[in-house]
């Protein structure tokens, strides 16, 4: 005794959700999984009624193995052991029979025919392939959707496929590669189960209005709205409607198609949702060239990370053309992709602050005051004289003499520090413009350390007026024009460290 019995027409109701589309995919799907090398598809409206009919007939020479299969809902099939093919629930041909007024499968074991009166059999046997002959009530609406969803499909190598006597045209795709994905087979006992298989994926362009798909074995599954059409050569994870997969092996799907058509995308691809949940859900599997290649895409070529430990590296940065690319324009996975491929450096690796003072560093080597010259000390003194009117504190001043040290002054914490080995005699002998044009980098470092906030430049401007103001009402302060013109002779003033800082590479100033 049968356990439970299928409405007829409730089920059909349930599957009018799903379109009428999928009936011809489900009766295409059947043919190409046979020994088949022709499927021929009629839809026409049948004159003076409501309803269509629907026609599928293959040219495969043994037809139906078993015929009761043709109306027996989840029986074994043979298929779903068979990782290549795209059948497993041997239910296909039942959803489509729910939605027909009547019909009638023809193969060369036999006729079986649904009507009102319900199911029958007959000795009419085709001499090869099967005929499948559905009525059902369609609106032109409906019609209209099967024709563009036949036009959608994939045809195999060796299946001629036509839809009311055109032929589909056989797509070529413009990238093919392999991977290890997640599928379903039967094993032993015919129970399906998860495993993986190697696949060969197909990338193809979407034809004009068509919505980018995944597909299965030429068949669309489910709409992704990415880039391109992918159809993987194995069963893939279906859900029972063949309508969805998890969304797991779908970002897994993106991820290698990121993977492998990396050159192909362009920077619209590289900010859309599919390829940012690629690298979020998946990113293991897109390589460091493909990573870098995106956040070349994303944020052009000259690209830093925003550097918290370095605040003036970020600034410099920008100054030089770099995109900043700040924390929370990516995820968490995508940083991490980002990081272990080099893709965003820090700012402080690529345009690191000057940074004069390291605590591995040697020390400084400096020049004894008894070793200074009248301008050297002239020009001690008269920034030590400035620097209150300046900077409202005393300072101290040190002299430095190392050509090695690549920085040709320093100022912090009231203490300036110039370096001859960088400056040179010659500097220190004037002209006093160059003096000041010095004294006032290092002094404005007393109000902030960051050469290209705005605080700095305006502290700049406040020293120079000031400087101005101190000019005119007292002008002794600058005398040290006078003191410095006591430099005559480069050997006087020790030759020896002048040429080596005019062989020396361009001093920075911090």
């Amino acid at each position: 005794m049968n356990w439970f019995e299928v409405d007829h027409k409730g089920l059909a109701k349930l599957l009018e959700r799903k379109g009428k589309a999928f009936a011809l995919f489900e009766l295409v799907q059947n043919a190409w999984d046979e020994n088949a090398t022709r499927v021929d598809v009629t839809l026409e409206r049948i004159p003076g009624s409501r309803n269509a009919r629907l026609v599928v007939r293959d040219d495969n020479p043994t037809g139906f193995a078993n015929l009761s299969h043709a109306f027996t809902l989840f029986a074994d099939s043979a298929k779903k052991g068979e990782v290549c093919k795209r059948g497993r629930y041997n239910c296909g041909e039942k959803m489509v029979l729910a939605l027909c007024q009547e019909a009638s499968i023809a193969t060369t074991t036999g006729t079986v025919v649904f009507n009102a009166a319900g199911r029958s059999s007959r000795r009419s046997k085709t001499d090869s392939g099967s005929i499948f002959t559905g009525i059902l009530k369609m609106t032109a609406e409906e019609i209209q959707e099967c024709a563009q969803a036949m036009s959608t499909l994939l045809p195999p190598a060796g299946k001629v496929t036509t839809y009311n006597g055109e032929v589909l045209a056989p797509r070529v795709p413009i990238a093919s590669f392999e991977a290890v994905l997640p599928t379903v087979i039967a094993d032993e006992e015919g129970y399906l189960r998860r495993t993986e298989r190697k696949a060969v994926v197909n990338v193809h362009e979407p034809l004009p209005g068509e919505e980018a798909s995944l597909f299965e074995l030429g068949l669309p599954v489910v709409p992704t709205g990415d880039r391109w059409h992918v159809d993987v050569q194995i069963k893939v994870p279906l859900n029972l409607d063949r309508d969805n997969v998890p969304p797991a092996y779908l970002a897994k799907v993106r991820a290698l198609v990121v993977a492998h058509m990396a050159e192909r995308l362009e920077a619209a691809d590289a900010n859309s949702s599919w390829v940012r949940e690629a690298l979020q859900k998946a990113g293991d599997l897109v390589p460091n060239e493909a990573v870098r290649k995106l956040a070349e895409l994303r944020f052009g070529e000259k690209r830093v990370a925003f550097d918290p430990s370095d605040p003036e590296a970020n600034n410099i940065a920008v100054s030089r053309g770099y995109t900043l690319v700040y924390g929370a324009q990516l995820s968490k996975p995508e940083w991490e992709a980002v990081r272990r491929s080099n893709a965003v450096l820090p700012a402080g690796q690529v345009t690191p602050s000057p940074r004069p003072y390291s605590q591995d560093g040697k020390d400084l080597r400096l020049l004894p005051e008894a070793e200074w010259s009248r301008c050297i000390r002239a020009v001690v003194d008269y920034a030590k004289r400035i620097a209150p009117s300046l900077i409202g504190r005393e300072i101290s001043v040190r002299v430095a003499n190392q050509v090695s040290w690549p920085f040709a002054a320093t100022y912090g914490g009231g203490q300036l520090t110039l370096n001859l080995g960088r400056l040179g005699h010659r500097w220190f002998a004037g002209p006093l413009e160059a003096i000041n044009d010095l004294l006032l980098h290092e002094l404005g470092h007393e109000a902030c350390n960051c050469h290209l906030s705005e605080d700095y430049y305006k502290a700049l401007t406040r020293l120079g007026a000031r400087l101005v103001r101190l000019a005119l009402e007292q002008p002794e302060t600058f005398r040290l024009q006078r003191e410095v013109q006591c430099y005559t002779s480069p050997a006087v003033e020790n030759e020896a460290v002048t040429q080596a800082h005019d062989a020396a590479p361009a001093a920075a100033l911090v």
